[in-house]
């Protein structure tokens, strides 16, 4: 090989003369010598705006995480964290996999190793908790279990609790969120809300509800009693065909809300009817999840839907869209990018557009899809996917009283007016996967992504 000396023999040869072979030896180790003296191959300069690069053998990353008391990043990828300075400079590392494991086993790992093979952890979930400083962080193995990092240093040894919480497949959803739970009159505390996509790989994932809030301490439920339960379960009759996608969380005044891409219909029959995008809503005063309501949340450009969401944020308005919103200034709206589908599929074309809707809009779109139940006008909740329905899924009879808060009723209602908005952008030649938002000035600037990498 060009560059190689090799020194030695091979097969049956002639003796040679010692004063010849020790020349060649010589000038073997001459060789070896200076190769050894050369400088490292120098790596190609990089561009001026890229600070590093952190190239995966196998694998891709999947979260960042900032917090905000000191600046610092926190990324997750495939089978490694990190966790880098304010300027982007790479401080530490956590190695996550592979690891020996199984979507048979328990969180805790299998009593039968020879049911596990060595197997890539991919993160799902990473939140940073400025409360207890530390970084939550779930892969796709161990049935999705987590590991609390300390936010100062990652690489030190983390807590590892064995609950089955995020998605055990690589491409199944995870988003979860810290919000407030206000279940007591007499006070509240800060949750962890996750929506997870079923996977049904392994008898362990009917464990781990659709949404849940769980303490943050302990990762436990946050609610868990004969009575009552801070969770939210795809019925068992369609958990398996009906899966949702959790594509984004937020908290806003006494409701979290959830951004989800699902099938339009759960029944097995109607799959033509394609795919939709629906804000999910719970009251954050309610321990069991009762108040759980769906709406549908339309983009459209022209007379074309975009509906499957990629990316949201919550953002406070500027000056010129608060006005073009005829919201006030500092009101949040919801960014969210959107893509169509490839006919009746999930499967998004290569256009997106952006929609805003103001929070307003969105409560108030709420709150008549609950009254339209409560008024008489539509006879059923239509919500026969999540299980624990209320009323065997009637609306109360017309005329039954007026409800001051709906977050003290039971409501479990699949709302049938949908938001709507017509899109603010339209990109008819880039798939848009993520978005962010800063305000300067007067303006709300909105910083999209692309699947291929580009801003």
């Amino acid at each position: 090989m060009p560059g190689i000396v090799r020194c030695g023999s091979r097969g049956t040869r002639p003796a040679l003369p010692e004063r010849l072979l020790l020349l060649m030896l010589a000038t073997c180790m001459l060789c070896e010598l200076a190769a050894a003296a050369m400088p490292p191959p120098v790596p190609p300069a990089l561009p001026p705006d890229v600070v590093a690069r952190y190239p995966l053998a196998r694998g891709r990353f999947t979260h960042l995480a900032t917090d905000p008391s000191t600046g610092r990043l926190y990324a997750g990828a495939t089978n490694l964290l990190l966790q880098l300075s304010p300027d982007l400079r790479p401080e530490r590392t956590a190695i996550t996999g592979p690891l020996q494991d199984s979507p048979l086993c328990h969180a805790e790992g299998c009593d039968d190793p020879t049911l596990t093979s060595l197997r890539n952890n991919t993160n799902k979930l990473l939140v940073v908790d400025t409360g207890s400083r530390t970084l939550i962080a779930c892969g796709s193995l161990r049935q999705g279990a987590c590991n609390k990092h300390r936010l100062a240093d990652i690489s030190s040894k983390p807590e590892f609790i064995p609950i089955n919480i995020a998605a055990n497949d690589e491409r199944a959803s995870t988003y979860a969120f810290i919000g407030p739970e206000r279940y007591t009159p007499w006070g509240g505390s800060d949750v962890l809300y996750v929506g997870t996509t079923f996977t049904n790989n392994g008898e362990y994932r009917h464990d781990v509800p659709a949404i849940a809030s769980r303490n943050l301490f302990t990762l436990d439920f946050a609610e868990l009693s004969f009575s009552k339960q801070s969770l939210v379960q795809i019925d068992v009759k369609y958990r398996d065909h009906f899966l949702v996608q959790y594509v984004y969380g937020f908290n806003a005044s006494d409701h979290a809300y959830f951004v989800i891409v699902q099938k339009q219909s759960h029944l097995p029959g109607n799959e033509e009817l394609g795919y939709v995008t629906r804000l999910s809503r719970t009251c954050v005063s309610d321990a069991n999840y009762d108040s759980y309501t769906e709406v549908t949340l339309q983009c459209a450009v022209g007379a074309v839907d975009y509906n499957l969401a990629q990316d949201a944020k919550v953002t406070p308005a500027g000056p010129d869209l608060a006005a073009s919103l005829g919201i006030n200034t500092g009101q949040h709206v919801l960014v969210a990018a959107f893509r169509p589908s490839r006919g009746i599929t999930a499967e998004p074309q290569d256009k997106s557009a952006v929609c805003v809707y103001s929070l307003k809009e969105i409560e108030d779109k709420f709150n008549e899809n609950i009254h339209m139940c409560f008024n008489g006008s539509i006879k059923y909740r239509n919500m026969g996917y999540v299980s624990g329905p209320i009323l065997d899924g009637k609306c109360p009879s017309a005329g039954s009283g007026n409800v001051q808060n709906f977050c003290e009723v039971g409501l479990k209602i699949s709302g049938i007016s949908p938001i709507k908005d017509e899109a603010y952008l339209d990109f008819p030649n880039a798939s848009i996967t993520s978005v962010t938002t800063a305000n300067t000035g007067r303006h709300t600037m909105a910083f999209l992504g692309t699947s291929d990498g580009k801003l």
